[in-house]
């Protein structure tokens, strides 16, 4: 654990001089001052407010997680071929798994501010359905950041960035009847229609499909993240790295 410890600070602290941070921090503040503004003038109903802004986020996380991916793994492979994270630790295990632990640290922090702001400027619903919404995107992105880590250390950052680009078109697809019954086995949806059911619990709490609904997509998306992550793993230890540019 100790190791894992320093690993983690460490790998902050290769995050701390870049830009990294900084995107994490301006992109969840610029999104919801112009969402903020926009609603104070839009003639949307406050539950329709509320949805579309859970829904842009759940939308824009697949190419936002490509995009923030693919930059660390780039970071790592300036070194020449991924020497410092292959080599670096005795255990490639631990090598990994702080490098997501640190990549969804700062997407909690990303979440909690986008959401945080937003409860404060829009207090129509209660702060509890906030925590839930925000607890829903963390969780429904977490297969994705396992994803899109193996992609861009695997065939480059043009590979993720592009998976991340469908991945947002789909999410917002599915969003329509597209998705009904197929929005469970697609995990770039999962964010974005686990919030759109949770406002729906929230405007029709006696009636039961939304819970239903939430729960067949959290029996798949639970396991399959663990199996991601285990998979993941597994792979990471018999790789060999790779020349870093795409």
């Amino acid at each position: 654990m100790s190791t894992l410890i320093r690993c983690i600070r460490s790998d902050c602290y290769k995050f701390k001089h870049t830009s990294m941070l900084w995107i994490h921090v301006l992109i969840p503040l610029v999104t919801v001052a112009l969402f903020l503004v926009y609603y104070s003038v839009s003639p949307w109903k406050q539950d329709s407010k509320i949805s579309g802004y859970f829904e842009f986020i759940g939308i824009s996380f697949p190419l936002i997680i490509s995009l923030v991916c693919s930059k660390a793994i780039e970071q790592e492979g300036q070194s020449g071929s991924f020497q410092t994270m292959l080599c670096g630790i005795k255990s490639r295990t631990i090598a990994y798994s702080s490098k997501l632990i640190v990549m969804l640290l700062m997407g909690i922090l990303s979440i909690a501010l986008a959401i945080g702001i937003f409860a404060v400027g829009f207090k129509t619903a209660p702060t509890l359905m906030y925590l839930k919404a925000a607890g829903l995107l963390i969780a429904g992105s977490v297969f994705l950041y396992i994803l899109h880590l193996f992609v861009s250390l695997q065939f480059g950052r043009g590979a993720s960035i592009g998976l991340g680009i469908v991945e947002s078109l789909i999410s917002a697809l599915a969003l329509t009847g597209l998705g009904d019954g197929k929005w469970y086995y697609l995990p770039c949806t999962w964010s974005a229609r686990l919030c759109d059911y949770l406002v729906y619990n929230w405007l029709n709490p006696s009636k039961p499909f939304g819970y239903a609904e939430m729960q067949k997509g959290l029996v798949i998306a639970i396991p399959a993240t663990i199996i991601a992550f285990v998979l993941s793993i597994l792979w990471f230890r018999n790789w060999e790295g790779r020349k870093s540019y795409d």
